[in-house]
Formats: structure tokens, C-alpha cells, sequence
């Protein structure tokens, strides 16, 4: 079986820092940081152990601030969104 190419557009730029920050600290190419992302967001918890500690996190260093900034993008409120008509 041939391996599959894709054109990804409209990526917003706080998945593209933390996408490239995580390649960038895993010494792994852009493309293979994005394949491994794309094969976890679609197979949960595949290869995985039934474990549900945060050994993955223990000694990592913590986040990087794109990763920080990124998060807490996520949880702004868009209020004109949540205004009553």
C-alpha cells in the first residue's frame, strides 16, 4: 500500500507553534509530528496501556509557553456569542 499525501490548509497559528514546538522537542521531522497527532486524534488510546496516570508528562518538563498560550485561548468566552436576544 502507497502512503497518502494531504494538503492541509487554514491551520491556525497556536496549532502550528505547538505542532512545531513538539517536533522541534521530540527531534522528529514537521511531517512526522503531524502524522503521529493525526493517528492519535483518530485511534484513541491505541497502542496505549489502560493506564491513566501522566507518566507521558512525569519529567517532560512541563509546557512550552505556545503550548500555555494556546490553551488559554481555548477558554475565552465569546460573549456576543452568549448574549441573549
Amino acid at each position: 500500500m502507497s502512503n497518502i499525501q494531504y494538503t492541509i490548509r487554514n491551520v491556525p497559528p497556536d496549532l502550528d507553534r505547538v505542532l512545531r514546538l513538539r517536533s522541534k522537542k521530540s527531534k522528529q521531522s514537521f511531517n512526522t509530528t503531524v502524522v503521529k497527532a493525526l493517528r492519535q486524534a483518530a485511534t484513541p488510546g491505541a497502542g496505549k496501556s489502560n493506564s491513566s496516570d501522566l507518566d507521558w508528562f512525569y519529567g517532560s518538563g512541563g509546557f512550552e509557553q505556545a503550548e500555555l498560550d494556546s490553551f488559554n485561548q481555548q477558554r475565552v468566552v465569546d460573549v456576543k456569542a452568549w448574549k441573549s436576544k
